[in-house]
């Protein structure tokens, strides 16, 4: 089914800081109100998907993707990726201390949790946001989840935004971490830190990410 895009002729820079909103009040009736009421309590996740549809738009770019339609699909798909975890237990993603197995399991549901939503209420018009909900915590080196794919396996869409979504993480703070500074992230990023590690990116799309961090860095701040 095929559906509006809100920023579809902007160019430049991408998407606004704002557009993210503009996404999630465009969805199709019945899945709005699947995530309506949660979405509303949720600052956070509006704030952080609001930035990485921006940041996976820019990406998409420098990684040499002119077509403006896959752009804005792609932007689209990234304001979406968490969709899941507004059927997520709050005080769970809330925790503060140690989250048990059970916990991360839970968390771990939500990417395929929100690519079931997107294919019961939303349709085929979103197959890239669909692909993304469902990958983008798969890893390049094949340690992720939920499916283990590694490589040119991960939907190209997802390698983007699952780039994407850890410089954000790592910039924003949580309830369980304060936020790091561009440098220090780039760094943990390119070097690891325990946790993160970059086999788990595209090389490529890492390179460029490097290459291309000043623009990286003023985006995130502006959004």
């Amino acid at each position: 089914m095929a559906h509006h895009l809100p920023w579809a002729t902007e160019t430049a820079l991408g998407p606004s800081a704002c557009f993210g909103n503009r996404v999630f009040q465009a969805l199709p009736p019945a899945l709005w109100r699947q995530i309506e009421d949660s979405l509303a309590t949720d600052r956070e996740l509006r704030h952080h998907s609001s930035r990485l549809g921006a940041l996976a738009h820019l990406v998409g770019r420098l990684a040499g993707r002119t077509d403006s339609g896959w752009l804005a699909k792609l932007a689209e798909a990234a304001v979406l990726h968490d969709i899941g975890k507004l059927r997520l237990d709050a005080a769970i993603l809330g925790k503060t201390g140690p989250l048990t197995d059970a916990d991360k399991a839970h968390v771990r549901d939500h990417g395929p949790l929100g690519a079931e939503m997107l294919v019961a209420f939303g349709g085929e018009g979103f197959g890239i946001a669909t692909l993304v909900a469902r990958h983008h915590h798969e890893t390049y080196d094949g340690s992720g989840y939920p499916d283990g794919l590694a490589g040119g396996a991960v939907p190209e869409e997802a390698r983007i935004v699952a780039l994407c979504d850890v410089y954000d993480a790592l910039r924003t703070p949580r309830a369980y971490k304060s936020s790091f500074d561009h440098a220090h992230t780039m760094t943990i990023m390119t070097k690891g830190d325990g946790r993160t590690k970059p086999e788990h990116f595209d090389p490529h799309l890492l390179r460029l990410f490097v290459q291309h961090s000043s623009e990286i860095e003023a985006l995130y701040e502006a959004a």
